[in-house]
């Protein structure tokens, strides 16, 4: 599965070896076996989403369960499956996806377009059936965007890889949907004005109104004219009008409502113009302030398929919480989890066991939120969503439970056809990665800064605290079952069984729990982003061109809504981080996540100058493969949510695996007898770091021996100590032409460097190795760039680099959502990265990058005590933070605005229920 194309060399450069990397083709996504008409699934421990998981067998007998049970014999002739140690789920239901949509997802010429509908543009071709039968799913119900109050029809499909037309998709016998849609999309408020109506809610609410009223009169024209032909009178037909006879086919019932929501006050408004025609809505979807409305939602017998921890991105997404799918539940309303992303719909199962860790949901129930709910909604309960005797045989097989965010898809069955089975292009299931159990917990030198803090802490009046009887995870060395951590004045004193407790020791019980460092977010923009459509709230990216003297920290938001949501998950320090285009773009600054100002923030200031490199020309670029809702962190420096191949728009068909040729920048001594090409760009870079250079010396020169002091310039005069490699510089670069490209920079340069992004990492982890450069991942949720780009490239990113030998560190790169990263890194982990090393990269490496290992990182003597304490394992999603201390200090991590959200409408909910 090694290609050695797919890195070349410029024409000049041709002496240079090329390098090798997996791709994909069609080809080799067929599965590497076939289970035949009959099947028998043995050994597996069985989650049929309807009661506890047992270990048992599953026999599949033409495409449908014919039997479950806990042992069953082979039928003669049956293909037999060894599933012993696996774990067998329902196939996902996406209720909301975007997918195998060819040519756009929206309609948005009018106001209301239910003439049109999706079964016309349905795409078999899609790469994206391929990367969701990876992640599990099995069914999808296909929508447009949401520009339209009342849009155009669904489809509902079968993730058929291998189908060879649009029919073959298409699900028989689901019901027919429409799309409709509230709030700012159909008002087009971050679109600019374009004159269309409606502009308001008010006008939203009204079209309602009106287009019911119209079909009902064309409902009733039509009846009219029926009876009239049925009695034997003459009659003439009504005009046929494609709109109006959808909108009374939802008159009658026969066409469902799903309709995409945020707010509780127009959830309300459109249950009520429903109500008002004899409408039960189907779904609500994403209904993010549902839960507000809960009670009204299960009166209403109306659906909720939501986000499971999506939040503001726009002004309506500001109340967005993740309890959101538990309270809805617990108030007899029908939920589901859904994607509306091409990414997210690899990591369903996982996103349904949010709702375990911010709900208290039971994992059956969880687990049916992404299978059977869905399928319930969709009316398909009776064929699909769980693993029961007579529906199709829809399967996973994981190699852990699916509520794990280490669990990774073996293989995926639609309708007893195996349509997906894993690759292991990388080789790291057949050669697992070993991570030493210890690491240098401190720099080299650090010792006395080591033992004078510990001296100092001691001999200090506070009261020492001991955490005992639970299992101290250091991170530098092996856990220790039954330890003591002991801390004084925010330092810790000492790790380990046999401590001696100095009198008066507060003794803080830790039985059955986890102790952790404190996670770090790197690339952060906590403090400088609140709502993301919402310019007046963010401050990251500054205009102008380089702005090498802007720093971060004097901006910082310290009540910023996302600091406590963030800490809620255990990240107790980030890097908040410029983002403009610059290129130089400013310094970022080190904070911890409890202070009331900036000033109380602030950890490191200017540790950091971002300079996000400039990229090749890289030719034409594709259409959108996903319908995200902007993960934009700081450094997205690429194109957004557009996922091409260069080859595949030059027609190279499978065969052709030159796609995006990448050329090898030669080391610096060859560089000029090479040819070597830099961008003007680049060498406008090197130009101005050396005037920083220059302006240092001269600098220097005038403060020694009095000489006049070169003219002011704050822009040189940030840059000399990052021009001189006294701190470091963060190089942001994606796509593996540009990491090349940053790494013969810094070399020619002589710069210390860390990369961050490096989403193509994988393919030139070699080059960054030999370089001795450190990179941050960010995320490790993303899409593959290209389509021959193994399925799980980015989620296999991290474990190809540190295998290279690479320092790694992973953040989230989501603005909205960098209280997610743990399970970043939980993802890495379930893709070859052995989990110690998965939790290094969000805690002590982190600090290495930063040059606070003296200080951070691990739980070390000596070290600062940013503290967490789990339930279990730290990357899982089903393991709570219960504690949490910054410098030895406890601060309240459940009190932010989405647990006090949550406990008022659960409150909320509980009291009109009953």
């Amino acid at each position: 599965m090694f290609t050695c194309l797919l890195l070349s060399l410029a024409p000049l450069t041709c002496a240079l070896p090329q390098a090798e990397h997996p791709f994909e083709t069609d080809e080799q996504r067929k599965p590497s076996f076939e289970a035949g008409s009959v099947c028998l699934i043995q050994g597996a421990t069985i989650h049929t989403a309807t009661g506890p998981a047992f270990v048992g067998d599953v026999l599949v007998r033409d495409g449908v369960i014919a039997e479950v049970d806990s042992f069953i014999s082979a039928p003669e002739g049956a293909t037999v499956i060894n599933a012993k140690g696996m774990h067998l789920a329902p196939g996902v239901v996406d209720c909301h996806s975007h997918m195998a949509i060819e040519r756009g997802i929206n309609e948005g010429t009018l106001s209301i377009t239910a003439e049109v509908t999706i079964r016309d543009s349905v795409d078999c071709d899609d790469i994206t059936i391929y990367r969701a039968l990876a992640g599990g799913v099995t069914t999808a119900r296909l929508l447009h965007g949401s520009a339209n109050a009342i849009g155009g029809r669904d489809a509902v499909i079968k993730l058929r890889w291998h189908a060879n037309n649009a029919d073959e998709l298409l699900f028989k016998g689901a019901r027919q949907g429409i799309k409709f849609a509230l709030g700012e999309n159909p008002k087009r408020s971050n679109w600019g004005g374009d004159g269309r109506f409606p502009a308001t809610r008010l006008g939203v609410e009204s079209i309602y109104y009106r287009a019911f009223s119209r079909a009902k009169l064309y409902a009733q024209e039509w009846a009219d004219h029926e009876a009239a032909l049925a009695a034997g009178r003459e009659s003439l037909a009504p005009r046929r009008d494609l709109r109006l006879e959808t909108l009374a086919g939802i008159l009658a019932g026969d066409v469902d409502v799903h309709s995409h929501c945020y707010r509780a006050d127009e959830i309300l408004m459109l249950v009520r113009a429903c109500e008002a025609y004899g409408i039960t809505i189907k779904t609500l979807q994403h209904v993010l302030e549902g839960y507000k409305v809960a009670v009204e939602l299960a009166e209403a017998n109306v659906g909720a398929s939501a986000f499971s921890d999506w939040w503001s991105y726009k002004v309506e997404a500001y109340d967005a919480i993740p309890q959101a799918a538990s309270i809805m539940h617990d108030a007899g309303v029908l939920t589901s989890i859904n994607s509306d992303s091409g990414e997210m719909v690899r990591r369903l199962y996982a996103e349904a066991a949010k709702s375990v860790r911010y709900g208290n949901m039971d994992r059956v129930t969880a687990l049916q939120l992404v299978t059977l709910s869905p399928a319930r909604q969709l009316g398909l309960g009776d064929r699909i969503g769980s693993i029961e005797v007579g529906k199709d045989a829809d399967l996973t097989l994981l190699n852990g439970d699916p509520l794990s965010s280490l669990s990774r898809v073996q293989w995926t069955m639609v309708d007893g056809v195996v349509e997906f089975t894993r690759l292991d292009g990388f080789g790291l299931d057949a050669s697992p990665l070993k991570a030493s159990a210890n690491v240098a917990a401190y720099p080299e030198g650090s010792d006395e800064e080591v033992f004078a803090r510990v001296a100092q802490a001691s001999s200090g009046d506070a009261r020492p605290k001991a955490f005992v009887g639970g299992t101290v995870h250091p991170i530098s060395a092996p856990a220790i079952e039954g330890a003591t951590l002991l801390i004084q004045n925010g330092i810790i004193l000492g790790v380990g069984t046999d401590l001696d407790l100095p009198e008066g020791t507060e003794v803080i019980d830790m039985s059955g729990k986890h102790l952790w460092p404190g996670m770090i977010s790197m690339g952060s923009l906590l403090g400088l982003h609140e709502i993301g459509a919402v310019q007046a709230t963010n401050d990251a990216a500054e205009i102008g061109g380089n702005q090498p003297d802007l720093r971060v920290s004097a901006s910082l938001n310290a009540d910023s809504a996302h600091l406590g949501i963030s800490r809620w998950n255990g990240i107790t320090r980030a890097q908040p981080t410029p983002s403009g285009s610059g290129p130089i773009s400013g310094q970022s600054a080190v904070i911890d996540l409890d202070g009331d100002t900036w000033e109380e923030l602030l950890t490191l200031d200017r540790d950091m100058l971002h300079l996000r490199f400039p990229r090749r020309s890289s030719g034409r670029r594709g259409p959108h493969e996903g319908h995200d809702h902007g993960a934009s962190g700081a450094f997205t420096q690429d194109d957004g949510h557009v996922h091409t191949d260069l080859c595949e728009h030059m027609r190279g068909g499978d065969d052709c695996h030159t796609s995006g040729r990448l050329i090898l920048a030669p080391p610096v001594e060859e560089s000029k007898a090479k040819g070597y090409d830099e961008s003007a760009q680049i060498k406008k870079l090197k130009e101005l770091i050396e005037d920083a250079r220059e302006y240092g010396r001269l600098a220097d020169l005038a403060s020694s021996s009095g000489t006049t002091a070169p003219e002011i310039d704050p822009r040189l005069a940030a840059m000399v100590p990052f021009a001189r490699s006294e701190k470091t510089i963060a190089l942001h670069a994606e796509d593996a032409q540009t990491i090349l490209d940053a790494l013969h920079f810094a070399a020619d340069m002589d710069l210390k460097v860390v990369l961050y992004g490096v989403r193509e990492g994988w393919k030139v982890a070699g080059r960054i190795a030999a370089s001795g450069t450190s990179v941050v991942i960010g995320g490790v949720w993303n899409i593959p760039r290209a389509r021959r780009d193994p399925y799980d490239a980015v989620f296999a990113n991290a474990a190809v680099m540190t295998r290279a030998g690479i320092t790694v560190a992973i953040c989230t790169a989501d603005s909205d959502n960098e209280r997610n990263l743990p399970f970043h890194a939980a993802t890495a982990a379930s893709f070859g990265l052995p989990s110690i090393e998965a939790v290094r990269a969000v805690t002590l490496y982190p600090a290495r990058m930063l040059g606070l290992d003296a200080q951070l990182g691990s739980l070390d003597t000596g070290k600062r005590a940013d503290v967490i304490v789990t339930e279990g394992h730290l990357l899982e999603i089903t393991s709570r933070v219960t504690d949490l201390y910054i410098d030895g200090r406890r601060v309240d991590h459940d009190d932010n605005r989405h647990t006090r959200l949550g406990r008022r409408y659960r409150a909320r909910m509980e009291r009109l229920r009953d």
